[in-house]
């Protein structure tokens, strides 16, 4: 597992939102809501996960809302 892991270090940026902006979140979600996903995951990597969700509710949900609906 490690080994495939390494293999793929460098692609960690192309699976994952890694942005401290807002908007690229929902540019980032864009795809998967333009192809019919009704259920997304949000998920950080730390300890804080509720620190995490509250400013994922308060900073980029409301964005995907008035976007998408």
């Amino acid at each position: 597992m490690e080994k495939r892991a390494e293999a793929v270090a460098d692609q960690a940026h192309r699976r994952w939102i890694a942005s401290s902006d807002p908007d690229e979140h929902v540019e980032q979600i864009r795809p998967y809501i333009e192809l019919g996903f009704t259920h997304l995951i949000f998920h950080a990597p730390g300890e804080d996960q509720s620190r995490f969700l509250q400013i994922y509710a308060k900073e980029i949900l409301p964005r995907l809302r008035k976007r998408f609906g």
